[in-house]
C-alpha cells in the first residue's frame, strides 16, 4: 500500500508510478490502436498519439518519440521521487518542452484566426480548425457547402467570427471542444445548450442508440411514448420499461422529438463527436396541461401519404377528430371520416357510411380486432366508440392489406389505447344530452394497466321539449361500457383483453320500442421471437342483436334478429429490413345468423314465426410482401384465399320460377341438412397489389388493384341502416359478392410537409350485387332469397384532398369527390329491375365537398368550422296518377331512383377554451361550445308521398342546434 504524503506533496509512491507510466506510455501504445486509461480515451494515429483526458488530466500532446529525451526525463524523475506539487508542475513543463510537445489551447474561446483563412471553402476551413486545435464542429455539410470564408481583416476570435458570418445559423458551444452549427428556427429552438445532446462517436457509420423515458416526479417508466427522428421521418415507441432504441447515422445531425399524452413535448438536436461522453439518451419528462389532447401512437413518417405503397388509406388521430364541430358536443370518430374524400353517408346523422359507392353493409368495422355490426347509437346521432379510449381510426378504402377480408368496400380499424401504466387517471365529459367517464391506471406499475370507460345519455328532456304531441310521449336512451386490460408477461410477450357492451332503446310514442345492442370481447397476444420475427394471435366473439317490441295491447309481440361471430386470427411478421417486410397468416370465423323471429307477448292475434338460423364457417390464408425494388419503386403485393362453408342444420327450399304466386315463385320442395353437413361451398383467390413510384422525394404516383369476396349480406329496404335490418349468408340461391377495384393517384407534399395534396381516381365493379325486387317482403319471409336479385354494381370517381398539417395557428383540409354509383339487374325476367338498365344506387351522390378548418386563437383557444355539401340522393317518385273514384287514385312511378331530393349543405362552428397550463396541476379541463347547422337549413332526409301523390319532406334537424360540453382529466 502507498501512504499519503503531507499536504505539500503528492502521494509519494504513486508519484513515481505516474511519472514512469507517462514516459513508458508512448512505447506501450506503439503496439495498439486504441486504449482507455481511467477516464482518458487514448487513440494511436499515424506519427502521433493523442490523449483526451477525462479525469483531472485535460491536455492534448503530440509525442515525437526520441530515446534521448526519454532517457533524460527518466533520470530526472527517479532523482525526484518526493516531489511537491509545485515541483511536479515544473517537471511537467520541462517534460513537455523536452519532448517537443506543443500544448494546444483547450478552450474554443481562446482560438484566434486571421486573414490568411480568407478564400477557403467553409467546410474545409472548419475541418482544418478541428485538426489544428483538436476540437469538433458538428454541422451538416450540405447546408454550408456553398459558403466561402470572407471578411477576416485581422486577428480575431474564431467563435466571434462564426457568430457574425453565419447570420442564418445558430453557433452553440456546448463544451470546451464541441460546437454545433444548425439553421436558425423561428421558435428560438437551439439557442440553449440544453437543446443539444452530444453522443460519443463510434467507428461505425451507423449505430443503435438506446434510451429511456421516465416521469420526473416518481421516476416511473413512461410506456408508449413517441420517440421521433424528424430529419428522417421515422421513430419508435417506448416499451413497458420506458426503453427505446434508434438507428442513427453518425455523420449527420439528428432532430429528436419526445411526445406523450399529458407531458411536455421535448425537442433535442443530436450530434456525434469524439469528445462526446454520452452513449444513451435518458430523459425525464414533466407533466403539462395538455392532458386532454391525445396523440396518434403510430410513430409513422410524416410523409407517409407520399412514400407509403398503400393507396386509398385515410387515418385520423383522436386529436384531429375532437377538433371537428359535433352535434350536441358528442365526438364521433366514424362521422369524422365522412369529411374525407370518397366517404359519404345516406343523410343527416344517418347510421353507417358508404365508401366509394359501396353499401353500408360492405364495410368491415373492427374495434381491437372484434367486428362491430352497428357503429352508432340512436339511429346515427352518436358514435358507438368512446372517444376518450380511442387511439386512432384507420380507413382502407381499397379493401386493405391481405390480412383483412370478408367485405368488398372498406376496412375501418378502430384501435383502443392501453391504459396508463404509470399513474391512475380519471377523465370524462359532461354535455347537454350525454356524459362519459373513464378510469385508468397501473395494475403493476410499468408492466400492466387497466382502462374502463362508460357513457350514458339523457336525451328525453330534449325530446319532450318539442311541441309534437307524439314526440312528447317518446323516449330515447343509450349506454355503453368499454374496458381494456394490458399485461407484460415478459420482454417478448404482451397480452391485451378488450370488452365492449352497449344498449339502445327508442320508444316512438306509445306504439313500439326499438332496442339493439352489442356484446363483444377480444384477446390479443403479441410474441416477439427475435429482432425480426414476431406474431400476433387474436381471438374474439362479437354478438349484435335487435328487438322491436309492440306496445299495442291487441297486437303485442317481440320481433328479434341477431348475428354472432366467433373467430381466431394469426399474423406472422418478418421484418427483413426497413424496406422489406413479409406478412403471412390465417383466420377462421364461425357465424350464426338469426334472420328474424316473432313471438306474441300475450293473448293476442299474432302468429309466432321463426326463420331458420343460418350457419357458416369462413376461413382464409394469406401472404403479403412489402418491399422496395429501388429507391423510387415500392410494391405491396398480397394474395388471399378465402372459403365459405354454408353449414347445417338448415332447410333449403326448391323454387319453381315458372310458377309465380303473387311476386314470388312457388315452393315445390324442401331439403333438410343435418348439423355439420355442408350445404354449399364458395371460395376464391383475392389478389391485391399496390405500387408507388417516387417522381421526387415529395411527389409520388400510386396504382393499385384489389379483389375481395363477401359472403354475408346486409338486407335492408331503407336508405340508412336500421335495427330491423339483418344479415343473411350466401347459399344455394344467393352467391357471394365479388368486388374488383382499380385506383390511380398522384400524391405530393409541399413546404416541408406542411401541405398535402392528392388526386386519386378509382373504378370498382361488383359482381352479384344484391337488391330486392319490386314489392319484395324482406321481413320474416322464409322464402327471402326468392325476393332478392343479384346483378352488377359499378362505381367510379375522382377524389381530391388539400390538407394543411398542424403547424402554426391554422390547420385543416378541403376535400372534393366526384363519383357515380350505379346498379344493373337483368339476370332473368323475374329478377330484372328497371328493365335491365343501369340506375343510380340509393347512395349515389355525384358531388361531395367537405371543408374543415381549425384556427388557434392562442395556446388555449381553438376556433373550428366544418362545412359540408353533397348532391341530393336518388329517389323514386310518382310521376302521374289516375282516379276512378272520388276516394281512390292509382300512382304511376318513375324509373327506379330517377329523381333526387334537394342538395344538402350545412355549416357547423365550435370554439374550445382550455385551462391555463400549470406544472404539477392535476385537474385539467376544457369548455367546448358548438353550433350545429348554423344557418338552420332544413335539409331533406327523405321525401315520401301520400296515396294521392302529395309530396312531404322529412328533415331530421331543420333548425340551429347550439350546445356545450365540459371535458376534464385528473
Amino acid at each position: 500500500m502507498c501512504s499519503r504524503a503531507p499536504m505539500t506533496s503528492i502521494y509519494s509512491c504513486p508519484a513515481s508510478a505516474v511519472l514512469i507510466a507517462l514516459f513508458i506510455l508512448p512505447f506501450v501504445l506503439g503496439f495498439a490502436k486504441d486504449y482507455k486509461i481511467g477516464g482518458a480515451n487514448v487513440t494511436r494515429r499515424t506519427g502521433k498519439i493523442s490523449i483526451f483526458a477525462g479525469d483531472g488530466l485535460n491536455f492534448y500532446t503530440t509525442f515525437r518519440v526520441a530515446p534521448r529525451i526519454i532517457l533524460l526525463s527518466l533520470i530526472y524523475a527517479f532523482n525526484n521521487l518526493n516531489l511537491s506539487l509545485l515541483r511536479l508542475r515544473h517537471f511537467m513543463g520541462i517534460f513537455l518542452f523536452c519532448t517537443g510537445v506543443s500544448a494546444l489551447g483547450q478552450d474554443l474561446r481562446n482560438v484566434f484566426i486571421d486573414e490568411s483563412e480568407n478564400g477557403k471553402i467553409f467546410s474545409t476551413f472548419l475541418e482544418e480548425m478541428e485538426q489544428r486545435h483538436n476540437v469538433d464542429f458538428i454541422f451538416d455539410v450540405d447546408r454550408i457547402q456553398a459558403y466561402t470564408v470572407t471578411g477576416i481583416t485581422g486577428r480575431q476570435r474564431l467563435l466571434e467570427y462564426l457568430d457574425k458570418f453565419l447570420v442564418h445559423h445558430i453557433v452553440t458551444r456546448v463544451s470546451e471542444r464541441v460546437v454545433f452549427i444548425v439553421e436558425r428556427a423561428s421558435d428560438k429552438f437551439g439557442d440553449r445548450r440544453s437543446d443539444y445532446i452530444v453522443l460519443k462517436r463510434p467507428d461505425a457509420r451507423e449505430v443503435t442508440v438506446q434510451g429511456r423515458l421516465t416521469d420526473s416526479g416518481n421516476g416511473e417508466p413512461i410506456v408508449g411514448a413517441q420517440v421521433l427522428i424528424n430529419d428522417s421521418n421515422s421513430g419508435t415507441l417506448t416499451d413497458v420499461e420506458g426503453n427505446f432504441s434508434l438507428r442513427l447515422a453518425t455523420d449527420r445531425i439528428h432532430y429528436l422529438t419526445l411526445k406523450f399524452v399529458g407531458y411536455e413535448n421535448y425537442h433535442y438536436i443530436i450530434g456525434f463527436s469524439p469528445h462526446g461522453s454520452q452513449t444513451r439518451i435518458d430523459v425525464s419528462l414533466f407533466p403539462e396541461s395538455k392532458q386532454l389532447e391525445s396523440v396518434t401512437v403510430t410513430a409513422e413518417q410524416i410523409d407517409v401519404n407520399v412514400k407509403s405503397e398503400l393507396s386509398g388509406m385515410q387515418r385520423l388521430n383522436i386529436e384531429t377528430i375532437k377538433s371537428i364541430p359535433t352535434f350536441m358536443g358528442e365526438v364521433d370518430p366514424v362521422r369524422s371520416l365522412t369529411t374525407l374524400p370518397g366517404v359519404t353517408t345516406a343523410g343527416e346523422l344517418a347510421s353507417g357510411f358508404n365508401v366509394r359507392g359501396g353499401e353500408a353493409g360492405q364495410n368491415l368495422i373492427l374495434q381491437d380486432g372484434a367486428p362491430i355490426y352497428n357503429p352508432s347509437h340512436l339511429f346515427g346521432f352518436f358514435s358507438a366508440f368512446n372517444p376518450d379510449m380511442v387511439s386512432d381510426v384507420s380507413l382502407f378504402k381499397g379493401g386493405g392489406p391481405a390480412n383483412f377480408g370478408g367485405r368488398i368496400s372498406s376496412v375501418l380499424k378502430v384501435d383502443l389505447r392501453n391504459g396508463d401504466a404509470g399513474k391512475h387517471t380519471i377523465s370524462g365529459g359532461v354535455g347537454l344530452v350525454s356524459s362519459r367517464l373513464s378510469v385508468e391506471g397501473p395494475l403493476e406499475r410499468g408492466k400492466s394497466s387497466y382502462m374502463v370507460g362508460g357513457r350514458v345519455s339523457y336525451t328525453n328532456w330534449l325530446i319532450r321539449a318539442t311541441n309534437d304531441a307524439q314526440l312528447k310521449k317518446s323516449a330515447a336512451n343509450f349506454y355503453d361500457l368499454t374496458g381494456k386490460l394490458f399485461f407484460t408477461l415478459n420482454d417478448n410477450n404482451f397480452l391485451s383483453i378488450t370488452g365492449y357492451t352497449s344498449q339502445d332503446d327508442f320508444r316512438l310514442g306509445t306504439d313500439s320500442v326499438f332496442s339493439w345492442g352489442t356484446i363483444n370481447a377480444s384477446l390479443r397476444w403479441d410474441h416477439k421471437i427475435d429482432e425480426r420475427l414476431s406474431f400476433v394471435f387474436t381471438a374474439f366473439n362479437s354478438n349484435y342483436y335487435s328487438d322491436v317490441t309492440s306496445l299495442d295491447e291487441t297486437e303485442s309481440f317481440v320481433y328479434q334478429n341477431e348475428i354472432n361471430t366467433t373467430g381466431i386470427k394469426f399474423d406472422l411478421n418478418y421484418d427483413k429490413s426497413e424496406t422489406w417486410n413479409l406478412l403471412g397468416g390465417f383466420e377462421a370465423n364461425h357465424v350464426l345468423l338469426e334472420p328474424g323471429k316473432i313471438r306474441p307477448t300475450g293473448e293476442v292475434n299474432v302468429v309466432p314465426m321463426d326463420m331458420r338460423d343460418q350457419r357458416g364457417i369462413e376461413t382464409a390464408v394469406y401472404v403479403q410482401a412489402d418491399f422496395d425494388l429501388s429507391e423510387k419503386l415500392g410494391i405491396t403485393a398480397g394474395l388471399r384465399y378465402s372459403q365459405y362453408l354454408r353449414m347445417g342444420p338448415d332447410e333449403i327450399f326448391t323454387f319453381d320460377y315458372s310458377n309465380i304466386e303473387g311476386r314470388y315463385p312457388s315452393i315445390t320442395d324442401a331439403t333438410y341438412y343435418k348439423s355439420g353437413k355442408i350445404i354449399k361451398t364458395f371460395g376464391g383467390l383475392e389478389p391485391r397489389i399496390s405500387l408507388r413510384y417516387l417522381l421526387r422525394d415529395n411527389l409520388s404516383l400510386k396504382a393499385s388493384y384489389y379483389r375481395g369476396y363477401q359472403y354475408l349480406h346486409l338486407i335492408s329496404n331503407t336508405t340508412s341502416t336500421t335495427p330491423q335490418d339483418y344479415w343473411v349468408a350466401s347459399g344455394p340461391y344467393l352467391r357471394p359478392e365479388i368486388g374488383d377495384q382499380y385506383s390511380l393517384g398522384v400524391f405530393t407534399n409541399l413546404s416541408d410537409n406542411k401541405y398535402e395534396i392528392s388526386v386519386e381516381g378509382f373504378y370498382k365493379e361488383t359482381r352479384d350485387a344484391v337488391d330486392f325486387i319490386e314489392g319484395a317482403d324482406i321481413t320474416l319471409n322464409p322464402a327471402l332469397e326468392a325476393g332478392l336479385a343479384q346483378g352488377r354494381g359499378l362505381a367510379y370517381g375522382v377524389e381530391t384532398l388539400l390538407r394543411k398539417n398542424p403547424a402554426g395557428r391554422f390547420d385543416g383540409w378541403l376535400s372534393y369527390t366526384w363519383s357515380r354509383s350505379l346498379r344493373k339487374f337483368e339476370s332473368s325476367e323475374f329478377t330484372t329491375i328497371d328493365e335491365g338498365r343501369y340506375y343510380a344506387s340509393s347512395y349515389d351522390k355525384p358531388h361531395n365537398v367537405s371543408l374543415v378548418l381549425n384556427y388557434h386563437l392562442g395556446d388555449r383557444t381553438i376556433l373550428s368550422a366544418n362545412f359540408s355539401y353533397s348532391t341530393g340522393r336518388p329517389i323514386t317518385i310518382p310521376v302521374s296518377k289516375f282516379s276512378y273514384d272520388v276516394y281512390q287514385s292509382v300512382l304511376n312511378y318513375s324509373r327506379r331512383n330517377e329523381y333526387r331530393i334537394p342538395d344538402y349543405h350545412r355549416l357547423d362552428l365550435s370554439i374550445t377554451f382550455k385551462d391555463r397550463p400549470r406544472k404539477n396541476k392535476r385537474w385539467m379541463g376544457e369548455w367546448v361550445f358548438s353550433v350545429f347547422n348554423v344557418y338552420g337549413r332544413a335539409n331533406a332526409y327523405s321525401i315520401y308521398f301520400t296515396r294521392y301523390g302529395t309530396a312531404n319532406k322529412v328533415a331530421i334537424l331543420g333548425t340551429v342546434f347550439p350546445s356545450f360540453s365540459y371535458n376534464f382529466r385528473f
